[in-house]
């Protein structure tokens, strides 16, 4: 009877000792914290408007403005006269654009076919205006050095036509003495006009005064 009671005993000390193991341990995994529920939560709504934020900053970078552009006359060389074509360049047109756009030559194609420029591209040709309706045109040294005597007319002659073809501009003045078609010297300063060299123009090629 007494060997019975002492096994007895044992079991049910063992059946504690259990029931304390499972008591401390399954406290904490079973009923996590509410703080770490609350702490998924907020990731999951931070990452959902983090996507959103970025969805909206790429939109307006696939949209690019439109670029405007302008008709204009450039004035360039077919066999001994001068014709022009009409080009497209950007708004608002500069006349140091212009310059630029004679410096590069005719277009390509059938349109630029049998013309040449005369106006040197390698060399800096500055070109301002005060408002007064006057382009004045800084050349720099040796402008004409390397040029056949009837090319310096012609060149000049290309100058003056396209800026005063563009609109506000009726005269225009060289910081040196420039021929005229007739290889007469104009002293530097000296405004010239579009009526100056239409005698270099093409037959019907006339679009100013």
């Amino acid at each position: 009877m007494r060997r019975r009671i002492v096994l007895l005993a044992s079991a049910f000390g063992v059946a504690a000792a259990a029931c304390s193991v499972v008591d401390d341990t399954a406290v904490d995994p079973i009923v996590p914290p509410f703080g770490l529920s609350d702490t998924a939560l907020t990731t999951t709504t931070a990452a959902t408007t983090t996507t959103l934020e970025v969805s909206t900053s790429l939109g307006p970078d696939t949209t690019e403005p439109a670029v405007q552009s302008e008709q204009v006359r450039l004035y360039f060389i077919a066999s001994g006269q001068l014709t022009y074509v009409v080009s497209q360049l950007p708004t608002p047109v500069t006349l140091a654009q212009l310059v630029a756009a004679l410096q590069a030559g005719p277009p390509t194609g059938d349109l630029g076919a049998g013309l040449r420029s005369a106006v040197p591209g390698l060399l800096e040709i500055r070109v301002t205006t005060d408002g007064s309706g006057i382009a004045e045109v800084e050349l720099p040294d040796g402008f004409f050095d390397a040029m056949t005597v009837g090319d310096q007319r012609l060149v000049v002659a290309q100058v003056v036509l396209t800026l005063t073809d563009s609109r506000g501009i009726g005269q225009v003045t060289f910081d040196r003495d420039v021929p005229k078609p007739s290889g007469e010297f104009t002293p530097a300063g000296e405004p010239l006009a579009y009526r100056d060299f239409q005698s270099l123009l093409v037959s019907g090629t006339a679009v100013g005064g």
